[in-house]
């Protein structure tokens, strides 16, 4: 036999209660009697007055005290161990992506019940059985192995941290199978909120779905037109209900202090997404924010989707140098870009020396120069440059197409002629834009601190430039090239990975996550390599060249769509068998109801005494 909880114990203390009542007696009267024959009965008088007296038999007192023992114990949430077979092994799995951080009760969160519900399982099981024991969210991590230790078991559940990540237990389906190999008999739990495919895996499913009133908010955003900051933040009704949630608007300053800017509030229907517009005049304290945080002004059952952030971008004037002998098709290109100084030079090796550190970018059309610039972005059209990518031959006479990309997102599968084009072997860093049949003709990606576009073609051998989508294309090209910064983007989602790009000039790179932990990457690791970002709020990459600290920041975002709601796996709790009924421990039986119902039997068993002792 198992119990749930232990505190229910401290209630024991009503049984001394109860035996007290029975040895207390009531005041005794004093009467006159004119009589002396009652002096004999003067010291039974006596002990009459005294405020107790010896404990006798009573039915009623037993009763109650069996009643108070049968509450409790029902409070304890006894459990006995089925009489299914026992198995060899048994391997639990926990869910711990962001959707279990949903409150299951007034008290308890969906995993803080699934870790109470496995450790109760773990007790159940017959001395010598094999644990495993496995973590999963976005990846699964086998968190105890092979043992037959329940208290290293049951600490070892007690200590899988609650995540942001989206996931579902799919993931651990290869390691869930691995372990089970070990075993001709092992039994399979797990302990999850949402439906997930198990395959064909023999597994019991323990489901901690709840119904959540919840509110996200899943993005915000902001403009600056005619001097004020516009902010839109977009909430979704989660509930069951039509809601009105306040929303407040906070803005962070280069010295991390944070400021209420405003605060809104917008009727949701039931399931739907409302927009919640902001508007600031400039001089209303906006000025100097680096960052806007919006966030629900009363907490809901998910907390961690009640905020969202993002980062204000400080729009400057970008630089670009065009080393080319003659292309007005990107210098009209470019010159119509705003925020673009377009200088052009037909001297390639102007790049060279001091000049080189005062362009954003350099476009080499047709030449390069004998050494490239320390610092920018590049554009490669038409040139070779052995150092950073490899020719790998020439076709002629062939159609080429744009595919699917981060920089190619407006123009993607347009198709043009072109005379002749270099195809290309694609670095490991870099990524194809465009294609001649499955050769590459134009690929772009960061290198050693650079971002780097390539096109494989003269403009002029071809009618691209005379297209509507060549100006398009050049507009995704500088957005790309002049980003600059030392990630490729300013928004991601926990679990993301974000490419850094850093210089392996520089000095060590260091990333500040939101609850202030510093992590350092090696210069030699600053171009190029991934970090996983796994909590929601404001980032700080940074990293010092030539005397100069090169600051961005980013923000990371709940998973909203994945995570905010969730399908229950009550569709994956069996109906028949053991598994019926997901309240009850998986491989044992609770008893909590029959002692219940023997409690109300008992209190009217009492209540037919008192009435007939009347």
């Amino acid at each position: 036999m198992g119990f749930s909880s232990l505190w229910p114990l401290a209630l024991l203390v009503l049984v001394p209660v109860i035996i007290l009542l029975y040895i207390l007696k009531q005041e005794a009267k004093q009467h006159s009697f004119s009589s002396v024959m009652l002096w004999q009965e003067v010291y039974r008088n006596i002990e009459a007055t005294k405020p107790w007296e010896k404990l006798k038999k009573n039915l009623l007192m037993l009763l109650q005290i069996l009643t108070v023992l049968l509450f409790v114990f029902a409070l304890m949430g006894p459990w006995l161990r089925s009489a299914g077979r026992e198995h060899e092994q048994v391997i639990l799995v926990l869910d711990s992506s962001a959707s279990m951080d949903t409150l299951y009760d007034e008290e308890q969160t969906r995993l803080e019940a699934a870790k109470e519900a496995a450790c109760s399982y773990v007790d159940s099981l017959p001395a010598g059985t094999v644990i495993h024991v496995i973590d999963s969210s976005q990846q699964a991590v086998l968190v105890l192995s092979s043992s037959k230790d329940v208290t290293e078991a049951k600490n070892r559940i007690r200590g899988i941290e609650q995540t942001s990540l989206a996931g579902d237990l799919s993931v651990s389906l290869g390691l869930v199978q691995s372990c089970a190999s070990q075993s001709e008999d092992a039994r399979i739990v797990f302990f999850t909120d949402t439906a997930f495919d198990m395959g064909n895996l023999e597994a019991a499913v323990e489901n901690f779905y709840s119904e959540a009133d919840n509110i996200s908010v899943d993005t915000v955003g902001y403009a600056v037109k005619e001097g004020k900051l516009l902010v839109l933040a977009q909430l979704t009704n989660r509930s069951g209900k039509t809601r009105t949630a306040e929303v407040n608007l906070y803005g962070t300053d280069a010295q991390q202090k944070e400021t209420l800017l405003d605060i809104a509030s917008v009727e949701i229907p039931e399931g739907e997404s409302q927009p919640v517009y902001f508007e600031l005049e400039e001089n209303n304290g906006t000025s100097g924010m680096q960052s806007l945080r919006a966030e629900l002004n009363e907490k809901d059952a998910l907390a961690g989707d009640n905020s969202a952030w993002c980062v204000v971008d400080e729009a400057g004037t970008s630089r670009v140098l065009l080393v080319t002998e003659s292309n007005l098709f990107v210098e009209k290109a470019f010159t119509n870009l705003s925020g673009i100084e377009l200088y052009r030079t037909s001297d390639k090796n102007l790049t060279s020396g001091q000049t080189a550190e005062a362009y954003d970018l350099y476009i080499f059309d047709g030449m390069v120069p004998d050494g490239l610039p320390d610092t920018g972005s590049f554009l490669f059209i038409n040139c070779e440059a052995e150092d950073i990518f490899k020719n790998c031959g020439k076709v002629q006479g062939k159609m080429l197409s744009f595919v699917d990309s981060d920089v190619t997102s407006y123009v993607a599968g347009t198709k043009f002629g072109v005379n002749e084009s270099n195809i290309y072997q694609v670095p490991s860093w870099g990524n194809s834009f465009l294609k001649s049949g499955d050769d590459c003709a134009g690929f772009y990606g960061s290198y050693d601190g650079h971002r780097i576009a390539v096109l494989g073609f003269d403009l002029h051998q071809t009618d691209l430039g005379l297209q509507a989508e060549f100006p398009v294309l050049m507009s995704e090209l500088a957005d790309y090239l002049l980003d600059g910064g030392l990630t490729e983007k300013n928004s991601y989602t926990a679990g993301d990975s974000v490419m850094l790009h850093g210089s392996t000039k520089g000095s060590e790179l260091t990333l500040t996550e939101p609850d202030g932990e510093t992590k350092t990457l090696d210069a030699s690791q600053a171009a190029g390599s991934y970090v996983q970002v796994t909590q929601s709020g404001i980032y700080e990459v940074s990293q010092e060249l030539d005397g100069n600290v090169k600051n961005q920041k980013f923000s990371v975002g709940f998973p909203t769509e994945l995570e905010s709601e969730v399908v229950s796996a009550q569709s994956m709790v069996k109906e028949d068998g053991e598994d019926a009924d997901p309240a009850v421990r998986i491989g044992a039986l609770d008893i909590r109801n029959y002692v219940l119902i023997l409690l109300l039997l008992l209190l009217a068993a009492e209540w037919i005494i008192y009435i007939r002792m009347q």
